[in-house]
């Protein structure tokens, strides 16, 4: 009988949410500045890695570690009151990280930050297809300009 195959080494998740974050220009920056600053420190010491997509609107997220690690931070981002219709659209066993190096990878579509989207881009695609898919490849497009 061959090996089994670990398979639970590494999980990866993305998840989409829309935006209760509100204020000025100011106001929402140093809010989205917090969520990052905690992230990161978070998992830093959890040993996730991942990219977070904000696009004035909307949250899109990619998070990849330990099962336990991910499942414990999927519950904490339930809780969080800035956002909400959390969507879980992907979760799967990954063998390599996406994201490797990356605490948390950050791009932001507002005001023009250097490409443009529908306001509604994460909610379409998830009205056409509950797929990960374009999330994903615009993290990875994103990550290459980074």
């Amino acid at each position: 009988m061959p090996p089994a195959q670990n398979y639970g080494e590494l999980v990866q998740i993305v998840y989409i949410s829309r935006s209760l974050v509100r204020g000025t220009t100011a106001e929402v920056a140093a809010e989205l500045a917090d969520i990052l600053a905690v992230s990161r420190q978070h998992n830093l010491r959890e040993d996730i890695t991942g990219a977070l997509f904000f696009n004035g609107r909307g949250f899109a997220q990619t998070l990849e570690g330990s099962p336990l690690a991910i499942a414990d931070c999927y519950a904490r981002i339930l809780r969080d009151k800035r956002h909400e219709d959390v969507r879980l659209i992907q979760h799967e066993y990954i063998g390599a990280r996406g994201f490797a190096g990356w605490a948390m990878a950050y791009f932001a579509d507002v005001g023009g930050a250097g490409f443009t989207l529908s306001p509604n881009f994460l909610h379409e695609i998830i009205a056409r297809n509950a797929d990960a898919a374009p999330v994903l490849e615009l993290m990875r497009h994103l990550m290459r300009g980074a």
